[in-house]
């Protein structure tokens, strides 16, 4: 039988990130499979935004801050990382196909679900693998975002 540990993690967006370079993202590990399958994003701001989600599978470039994970059994570990503001862009950047569309106004925001009949997204076993958050279109907003995802 396989393991699996739900974990929770997020906090506001320390900086907006770019068109290239990611607002927030989710990076995985040697160790573990992680599968997306929830995100939620809420606006703190008065302006809308658009973000669009990426995935990247060989250098995961240069994140700032890491955000604190937490599991949902209290004695599980983690091994997948939500970190922040990136001043290195990860290579080989591909578009997932979704968009985020965030209204303006202080609390608008979506929940996703990624895996409503099976696998969520996945991000291999590889200390460089993950996704994250682009700026699609317009000026690019401090949102509350919350990652959830699965480690198997």
């Amino acid at each position: 039988m396989t393991s699996t540990n739900t974990v929770t993690s997020g906090a506001i967006m320390t900086g907006v990130g770019s068109t290239t370079l990611p607002a927030q993202g989710l990076v995985g590990s040697a160790n573990n499979r992680l599968e997306l399958v929830e995100m939620s994003i809420q606006n703190t701001t008065a302006t809308s935004c658009i973000w669009r989600l990426v995935r990247w599978i060989t250098t995961a470039g240069t994140p700032g801050s890491s955000l604190t994970a937490a599991p949902h059994v209290l004695e599980d570990t983690t091994a997948g990382v939500v970190k922040q503001a990136w001043t290195v862009a990860p290579t080989t950047i591909v578009d997932l196909g979704y968009r985020f569309v965030i209204p303006g106004g202080i609390g608008a925001g979506v929940v996703r679900p990624f895996n409503p009949g099976g696998a969520g997204i996945v991000i291999p076993a590889s200390a460089n693998a993950g996704v994250g958050l682009l700026l699609d279109s317009g000026t690019g907003q401090l949102c509350a975002v919350d990652w959830t995802w699965i480690e198997l």
